[in-house]
């Protein structure tokens, strides 16, 4: 029996060839411009997270109204959310700014203050064998002294720049909150008759769990600021400790607001902050966060995930830091939603082969 070897041959016309250049050419033009508007496609979906977030109070508002203006509705809802965040910032900033003034007051800046100085700072060092770190530290500070001006330039362009992305961030979330009505009508007059009401029922399914991802993650952080308040009101009095629990309770509030890390990151700011003033009171807040996280993850958590999205903790906890790396605190924030977004429209287009219940 006689073996014969066989030559494929595979030709490609000028007309594929052409195909495959003009394919990977447009690939790289597409990635480029992308990359090139990303800053400015951030904006957009930030403002997109925040109108369909604020939605259902100008819903809310409008139909309170006597000429059901969505425009006046709209101004209202910004001038409450407005006089919310002033309110906020009036009560938590002040404290943080004192209390961060306190603590540098506190820190010896040389050899010889360090010495002399009894500050629970210094007597931390000490004890903690971190003399030699902490003198070479305060040598690298003065030593880098010198381009503090430069810092502060480039520290007041970034401010500068993150101010004009807030105001254009206003700007299109009011946009977005006048005309998306209008929007979502016309998208529905371009869908066919017979995958109308799958749309419909994909974009209320979204709507559905943005706006509970909202209300459920400020009621989680609102409980855990209210708590650690409390908790370190009662601590430091306990302990004869001189801490401002507002500004404390504002961070857990704040970074409350990420899911999986932002208690996390919350609890690691306060206890460090704690340690600075009495090691007795960094011991009891940092197990009042371990009591509070078991219980928090226990009841709370579940309860509203469950009522968002059908994510697994894994999903959440990915989705939390990719949105971290790409926009910061506010891509943590809109990262959950989007996933969630693109579970239910996998589910929707494709069913439960690609987006399987994901609930035990």
């Amino acid at each position: 029996m006689s073996k014969h070897n066989e030559t494929v041959t595979i030709t490609f016309t000028n007309k594929t060839v052409i195909r495959v250049v003009i394919f990977v050419a447009v690939a790289f033009l597409l990635i480029g411009f992308i990359s090139r508007i990303s800053t400015a496609l951030k904006l957009v979906l930030i403002s997109a997270f925040l109108a369909l977030a604020l939605n259902p109070i100008v819903s809310f508002v409008c139909k309170q109204l006597p000429n059901k203006s969505r425009v006046q509705a709209t101004i209202v809802t910004y001038l409450c959310a407005l006089l919310v965040f002033v309110g906020f910032v009036a009560l938590v900033i002040p404290p943080l700014v004192s209390q961060s003034v306190d603590f540098v007051d506190q820190i010896p800046i040389s050899v010889e203050d360090f010495r002399n100085n009894d500050s629970p700072i210094v007597e931390f060092i000490q004890t903690h064998n971190l003399t030699n770190a902490y003198t070479q530290s305060i040598s690298d500070i003065k030593d880098n002294l010198g381009s503090v001006t430069n810092r502060a330039f480039s520290l007041a362009t970034l401010i500068g720049s993150g101010l004009v992305s807030v105001i254009t961030v206003l700007v299109m979330t009011f946009m977005m909150l006048i005309e998306g009505p209008r929007w979502l009508a016309r998208y529905y007059t371009m869908i066919s008759s017979k995958k109308l009401e799958k749309h419909k029922q994909m974009i209320s399914s979204m709507y559905r769990m943005v706006t509970g991802y909202v209300i459920g993650q400020l009621v989680v952080a609102t409980i855990a600021s209210i708590f650690a308040f409390f908790a370190l009101s009662i601590a430091s009095t306990i302990l004869h400790v001189n801490i401002n629990p507002i500004a404390m309770a504002g961070i857990v509030g704040l970074l409350g607001l990420i899911p999986m890390i932002g208690n996390i990151m919350a609890s690691v700011i306060v206890v460090i902050s704690c340690l600075f003033v009495s090691l007795p009171l960094a011991i009891v807040m940092t197990i009042f966060f371990i009591i509070y996280q078991q219980v928090e993850n226990a009841t709370l958590q579940p309860y509203i995930q469950s009522r968002y999205n059908e994510l697994t903790p894994l999903t959440v906890f990915v989705s939390a830091i990719i949105g971290v790396s790409i926009a910061g605190f506010l891509g943590a924030l809109i990262a959950i939603p989007v996933a969630g977004c693109i579970r239910i429209y996998l589910k929707s287009t494709y069913g439960e082969t690609l987006a399987p219940s994901l609930k035990e």
